[in-house]
Formats: C-alpha cells, sequence, structure tokens
C-alpha cells in the first residue's frame, strides 16, 4: 500500500512540475484542462492552472506525510 501511495504521489509531482515548470499549463490551457481535471478548469488561464497545481501538491505532500508519521 505504501508502494503505491509513494508512486502515485511521484507520478503526481511529475504532472504538476510539467505544468509549472514545462509550459503544460499553456498545452492545458483551455478545453484540455477541463477534460483532465473539471470542466470548471476550462475557463482558466495558464497561470491561475500553475497556481492551482502547485497549491493542490503541497496540499498533497502534507497529506501524505501526516498519513506516513500519523502510522
Amino acid at each position: 500500500m505504501t508502494l503505491l501511495l509513494v508512486i502515485s504521489f511521484l507520478a503526481y509531482t511529475a504532472l504538476c512540475w510539467w505544468i509549472v515548470f514545462w509550459d503544460g499549463a499553456e498545452v492545458l490551457e483551455g478545453w484540455r484542462a477541463g477534460l483532465l481535471f473539471d470542466w470548471t478548469a476550462a475557463v482558466l488561464t495558464a497561470a491561475e492552472l500553475r497556481f492551482g497545481a502547485v497549491i493542490s501538491w503541497l496540499l498533497a505532500l502534507i497529506f501524505g506525510l501526516i498519513t506516513y508519521f500519523s502510522g
């Protein structure tokens, strides 16, 4: 179970890294963001997608650390 969580967190980290640092937000801007995330994301700009990716990654990190250390 822990290995699956680590692998999924690493995959999510790679997705967020692509969105924030490798122009993934420009690729996803518009209808593609709606397909990947939710239809409400279809109206977000690239900067808003980057901000959302950073915030969601930080929340996933905090949740993962709490889950891991609460034991």
